[in-house]
């Protein structure tokens, strides 16, 4: 038996769209623990701040360039998380086309079934008017 490559298609976006789904929710997940660094840098600077002393001049500028690298890893994972959504938007399109392609292409079926089956009955109907010689 033939292989209907529409419904292979529908499998292989199918396939997409999970593929999609687990980079949108491993993004999100980089981008939670990127925003929990930030937090943590920023705790860091005021708990050095609270203790003061001769060592948080030396030490601020590698806890500012911490809390910088911070932030600079949520801009790159926020990134990382739109183009993530933005893949996962292009592939249910393209799942939502092939489903879409065939519903036209079982609709046009159903139609030359009743198409076939109206010339049938025309038929049997023009049979059964004409007269029987005899």
């Amino acid at each position: 038996m033939r292989r209907d490559p529409l419904a292979v298609l529908a499998r292989l976006r199918g396939a997409a769209v999970m593929e999609a789904r687990r980079r949108v929710s491993e993004a999100a997940l980089a981008r939670a623990l990127a925003e929990a660094g930030v937090a943590e840098a920023g705790a860091a600077l005021r708990r050095e701040a609270d203790i003061g002393g001769p060592d948080h001049a030396v030490w601020l500028p590698r806890g500012l360039a911490a809390r910088d690298s911070a932030e600079a890893g949520v801009r790159s994972a926020a990134a990382r998380a739109e183009e993530a959504a933005v893949g996962l938007g292009a592939a249910r399109a393209a799942e939502r086309a092939v489903e879409e392609l065939a519903a036209l292409r079982d609709a046009e079926a159903r139609r030359k079934a009743l198409r076939a089956e109206g010339r049938l009955l025309d038929e049997a109907g023009a049979s059964r008017a004409r007269p029987v010689p005899g």
